[in-house]
């Protein structure tokens, strides 16, 4: 799952990987699944998709994968960028809350000008309208992602609501819980260091990861793979 592009301003990522297998897992991003050439299958708690070409998974849906002698394309869209809410509207994801197979016109988000492709989807669109208090709290951990202190206590104080109160309100509008969306964040960046040709200790610790086995564990569960195997070429 070597990394190809990475836009963090546009919310996406795209990797490429040939014979990837994965344990149950389950991320914050939307993920598409390409295969020009051959197939693969996804299952999910409900359903096992087979020998199929294309796909798409909405966010927090655990599943597993297994795509073998072919090489697959994976674009993960962070739900609450303009394209990754474009891919859930176009989609109608939040209603249906399943697998979408063979899904009409997904070639286009991985061409070789992805970045294009996905302005030109959002030009038109509206900013993603999310409560204040939960930007606040955004604004709060994207300044302190780095850290390994931050906490739902340290949130609540800047939103100025209670923890308990912080938690249901950050779930209700952004799909995950607080730490899920930390740990996505702090997974991505140590994504994006390895990327510019970091070590994968030194880019978990720059994360705010305690240690490489805490950045693994973490990877582990939200790709189903280990870091090392995934993110080489």
């Amino acid at each position: 799952m070597a990394v190809q592009k990475l836009n963090i301003q546009q919310g996406y990522a795209l990797f490429a990987k040939k014979e990837y297998h994965t344990q149950w897992h389950r991320h914050y991003g939307i993920e598409l699944i390409l295969c020009k050439e051959g197939n693969f299958t996804i299952q999910t708690e409900k359903h096992i998709h087979r020998h199929i070409h294309a796909a798409i998974i909405p966010s927090n849906m655990s599943h597993r994968f297994s795509c073998g002698d072919a090489v697959c394309k994976l674009l993960f869209l962070d739900p609450h960028s303009r394209i990754g809410k474009f891919v859930n509207d176009r989609y109608q994801l939040n209603v249906d809350k399943k697998i979408i197979v063979h899904p009409q016109n997904i070639q286009l988000l991985f061409g070789n000008n992805t970045s294009t492709v996905c302005d030109s989807l959002v030009k038109d669109k509206p900013p993603i309208k999310i409560d204040g208090r939960v930007r606040y709290c955004l604004r709060e951990i994207e300044q302190n992602l780095t850290t390994s202190s931050l906490s739902v206590k340290q949130l609540s104080q800047v939103a100025y609501l209670s923890e308990s109160r912080l938690a249901h309100l950050f779930k209700e509008e952004m799909g995950v819980s607080i730490r899920q969306y930390i740990l996505w964040n702090k997974v991505r960046m140590a994504v994006a260091r390895s990327k510019e040709g970091q070590s994968l200790t030194s880019s978990a610790h720059y994360a705010g990861f305690t240690d490489s086995a805490h950045f693994s564990r973490t990877f582990l569960a939200m790709f189903g793979s280990t870091p090392s195997f995934a993110l080489q070429s």
